[in-house]
């Protein structure tokens, strides 16, 4: 896949929104480090995805990992981008891991400002962690919950799941099953 460069050309975009070419944004820095416009300590890039260390990291070690294609947010994630990002992500973890030998891992992306997303462009955090390290506890206290509630909120998912598969069949074609079994009677 070619990406086009942003380099040298003049915008007559005049909209607040960003103009996108090749699949990259001109306002988006994540966009202008594929470009090759903003520099950054790149330590892992291959067609589809990029690895580089975080202007501020967290701890020693932090990585972030974005698609060189713009995408908003996971949310926004197509398939094949999820695969390329979730390989990249593997690759580049298990570097971490070696290189700094941390006691654990964090892996972290966030969806919008809310959940303090604060490049609209999507990437994932590889955060190696270490008993007593800065980052300290990423989740609250746990509270208790009844049954009852837990398994309202387990329906709520699976007709969320259900009707989401249906989209998914309607908008990108059938959804096959994986299972050879199942081709084979729906041919018969």
């Amino acid at each position: 896949m070619r990406w086009c460069s942003t380099r040298g050309r003049t915008s007559s975009n005049t909209s607040s929104t960003p103009e996108r070419v090749g699949g990259l944004v001109d306002d988006c820095v994540f966009c202008r480090i594929v470009d090759g416009v903003e520099p950054a300590r790149i330590v892992h890039s291959d067609q589809e995805t990029v690895a580089f260390l975080p202007l501020t990291p967290a701890v020693a070690g932090h990585v972030l990992v974005i698609p060189r294609r713009h995408v908003r947010d996971a949310w926004e994630l197509d398939e094949p981008t999820s695969f390329a990002l979730t390989r990249a992500v593997r690759e580049v973890m298990h570097a971490v891991r070696t290189a700094f030998e941390p006691e654990g891992m964090n892996i972290i992306t966030s969806v919008g400002s809310v959940a303090t997303q604060s490049v609209m462009h999507v990437h994932v955090h590889i955060v190696p962690r270490n008993e007593n390290d800065r980052m300290g506890r990423i989740w609250p206290p746990p509270r208790s919950s009844t049954s009852e509630h837990l398994d309202q909120l387990a329906e709520r998912l699976r007709v969320a799941l259900r009707s989401s598969a249906e989209n998914d069949g309607e908008q990108h074609g059938e959804v096959r099953d994986p299972d050879p079994a199942v081709e084979e009677r729906e041919s018969d």
